[in-house]
């Protein structure tokens, strides 16, 4: 997926957003953001059956970018959904007596995280929160690149991720964040730490993983950082 792929898929939610500002300006209780950062991501797998290869499996370093809205029951308990372009995938290396496998899945993915936020440390000038929730994740095209060596003879490998992964991965999201307001409390700063554990069986099929099945859980570890606005 291309920048401006996501341009076009991120551009009308904000105008969106903007609107929905508009509307429900007299109630106090929303507010609205952006965050981006950066994903290391890598797989796990549990269960390998056939005739397994000496097969490595590494990670992916990428990023992530969205944007989100967050109702506040009080203020320090929130409820957020978002809405995320989430880049994951991993690497793979095997190597036998006669031919080699060293490829990189790059899955970008469609997030939405519905998450309960809470500020267990709430002053003027600071903030620290804790949140979890569940995260659904669709796949949006990917592709799987790199080499294969037979006796000597290299190939080249690009091919589409959804041959050989599932389209959706249902996840837990739990992090750690802090934020810095600004413009008397309109506004704020924030950054954060977030781990996604996909409960979903990532791995569909042996694909380049010669006669292996591999029931394999996706993790990502994500830094973000971002700006929220309040609706007065």
């Amino acid at each position: 997926m291309t920048m401006k792929t996501h341009i076009k898929i991120l551009l009308p939610l904000l105008i969106l957003i903007f609107i929905f500002q508009v509307e429900t300006s007299a109630q106090k209780t929303w507010n609205f953001g952006l965050n981006g950062g950066f994903n290391l991501s890598w797989v796990k797998a549990e269960v390998v059956t056939g005739d397994p290869l000496p097969g490595d499996f590494g990670t992916r370093f990428s990023y992530t970018a969205g944007l989100f809205g967050e109702y506040g029951f009080n203020e320090r308990m929130f409820f957020q959904i978002g809405f995320n372009i989430d880049q994951r995938g991993f690497s793979y290396k095997e190597t036998s007596e006669s031919s080699s496998v060293d490829v990189t899945v790059k899955a970008p993915y469609i997030e939405i995280p519905m998450l309960f936020r809470y500020a267990f440390i709430n002053n003027e000038n600071f903030a620290m929160y804790a949140l979890a929730g569940p995260s659904f994740a669709f796949l949006v095209g990917g592709k799987i690149k790199g080499e294969r060596t037979v006796n000597g003879e290299k190939y080249d490998i690009n091919n589409k991720v959804s041959d050989s992964h599932n389209s959706t991965d249902i996840g837990l999201k739990v992090g750690l964040g802090a934020e810095i307001p600004f413009a008397d409390n309109k506004g704020a700063t924030f950054f954060g730490l977030r781990y996604n554990y996909g409960f979903t069986d990532h791995i569909r099929q042996a694909g380049y993983y010669e006669t292996s099945n591999i029931n394999a859980n996706s993790n990502v570890v994500s830094f973000v950082v971002g700006v929220r606005g309040y609706i007065e």
